[in-house]
């Protein structure tokens, strides 16, 4: 019984391990905070692009009334999180869990101060000189919106034990997928301000759903032949545990359906108000997916060489 119980027990020195830290019970809000980041950040840069006041302003209280207090309560203990930021912490310098949270604080800091700077710009006190402020706000602004939707990716990136994570490409999806998220949202906007030009998002979303798509395939084939456990977690996504999910929720709810619904528009015109509306909504449900089985299929290698990588395809 007892020589029983330790195999159990140890499963994981000889089967790939699925991590569950950020993705299962308290790691829920992990996985909720980071589709808030996507959708913060991405509609922040997209909105300074489409030089929208409102956009930036949503961007603003979604990074930090729904990504901070979600990561905070994650913590445990939120009043000690001072203790994360320079000057009280060198951890900076090597841990990029810490420069996420340096770039939260600097990116809401300073996009409040563009914000006001901006709205006093063009409401209040219209003059050329608060035009040269407002341009080195937006400029930093969008640095740290930039810093703010990638760092996630980096941190999962430097976890070596899930081979799945460890590849530069990982910044680089949740940067694309952030600049779609944005899209789709600054479609929401116009929705309410005639400024937004839906046809000009529409086009550029066509465009980011595309290299989307092509920078997920991408990524899978490149994790089938980065390690057996990577392509362990590729299978998973592709035909495993987590296929419905993914073929369902990012695939075609969050790819190929709005990216039909906007190609149609190409041919009749510009797409109906009923028709941008669900194509919004299903991308942003397909933006929860994608945070969702790539923090799902986080397997840890193991320890031991000899190994089965099929008892939970």
């Amino acid at each position: 019984m007892a020589l029983r119980q330790w195999m159990v027990t140890h499963d994981w020195m000889v089967k790939p391990t699925a991590q569950t830290e950020w993705i299962e019970r308290r790691g829920v809000l992990v996985w909720i905070a980071e589709v808030f980041t996507s959708l913060g950040a991405g509609l922040y840069l997209v909105s300074l692009f489409f030089d929208n006041w409102w956009g930036m302003l949503a961007a603003w209280v979604i990074i930090m009334f729904l990504k901070v207090p979600l990561h905070l309560i994650y913590f445990g203990k939120p009043f000690r999180f001072w203790r994360t930021i320079p000057p009280f912490t060198n951890a900076w310098k090597t841990s990029w869990f810490t420069r996420g949270i340096t770039f939260t604080i600097l990116f809401g800091s300073v996009a409040f101060v563009q914000l006001v700077i901006t709205f006093v710009a063009l409401h209040v006190f219209p003059a050329t000189a608060w035009g040269a402020w407002d341009m080195a706000f937006r400029v930093l602004g969008g640095l740290l919106a930039l810093l703010v939707g990638i760092y996630s990716g980096f941190i999962m990136s430097y976890c070596k034990s899930v081979p799945f994570w460890n590849t530069a490409m990982l910044p680089l999806v949740f940067l694309f997928a952030g600049v779609a998220d944005g899209l789709a949202l600054i479609m929401a906007i116009g929705l309410f301000d005639p400024r937004v030009s839906i046809s000009a998002a529409e086009s550029a979303g066509r465009f980011v759903l595309a290299v989307n798509a092509l920078m997920m395939a991408a990524y899978l084939w490149n994790a089938t032949y980065t390690s057996r456990t990577a392509k362990y977690s590729a299978l998973l996504l592709l035909k495993g545990a987590l296929a419905l999910p993914f073929w369902l929720g990012v695939v075609i709810l969050g790819i190929v359906t709005p990216l039909v619904i906007s190609s149609l528009s190409l041919f009749a015109g510009e797409a109906t108000t009923g028709l941008l509306i669900t194509a919004i909504v299903l991308h942003t449900a397909g933006a929860v997916a994608l945070k969702y089985v790539l923090l799902k299929a986080g397997v840890h290698t193991p320890l031991l060489p000899t190994l089965s990588y099929s008892h939970r395809l």
